[in-house]
């Protein structure tokens, strides 16, 4: 149709989703790309819009008229670029891969277990990527008060999530360990399973 396809792999990218990119699972490549956060192993802030060499050559010209000309204080900082080659260094590395594997592996298994526990709604994880829904009778939007004592619950426990509404997810670093990430994840199953933070 000629409509052209943009990946935002902002969140999704950088082994994420257990591959580079999200859109590899597919095995299609957009026209565009827009990167952030894991680029810099969310050491400082840096972004990244990428296109293919059609749509860049389309914006080419020494006519000021007709180049697609941006611009803004922080363009290529030589902090942020600096982390952004070192954290993508690190991502190639052996050890970061098979973190990636230990984790999307552990993630899969807690899916698992979640499947089996009453009050848990679509658990499921992709790669490093893990959510579910807690079910509750009060209001559970993303102003809810069983947002906010899900968050508290969470604060409490020393373990740092943000629930959107009813919905937990995880986006563990890749340096956690399994004992780390097994600690997370009992305190999601108290959460589901104590009285005290489920409305049901």
């Amino acid at each position: 149709y000629g409509a052209l396809v943009i990946a935002d792999e902002v969140m999704t990218g950088f082994g994420r989703t257990g591959k580079n990119f999200a859109f590899d699972h597919i095995e299609s490549n957009p026209d565009l790309i827009c990167l952030s956060k894991g680029l810099t192993g969310g050491f400082l802030p840096l972004g990244v819009t990428a296109c293919t060499a059609e749509i860049f050559e389309a914006f080419l010209s020494d006519d000021k008229k007709e180049m697609f000309t941006h611009g803004h204080s922080f363009t290529a900082n030589p902090l942020s670029c600096a982390a952004a080659v070192e954290s993508v260094t690190i991502l190639a590395e052996d050890k970061t891969q098979a973190a990636i594997k230990r984790i999307s592996g552990l993630n899969r298994e807690f899916v698992e277990e979640l499947k089996s526990l009453k009050g848990v709604n679509n658990p499921r994880c992709r790669g490093t990527v893990l959510a579910l829904e807690i079910e509750a009778d009060d209001d559970s939007s993303y102003f809810g008060a069983f947002r906010d004592r899900l968050y508290r619950y969470f604060i409490e426990n020393r373990v740092i999530l943000r629930p959107l509404g009813n919905t937990v997810y995880i986006i563990p670093p890749y340096c956690i360990t399994g004992e780390q990430l097994k600690r997370v994840y009992e305190v999601i199953v108290a959460a589901v399973e104590g009285g005290d933070v489920r409305v049901v």
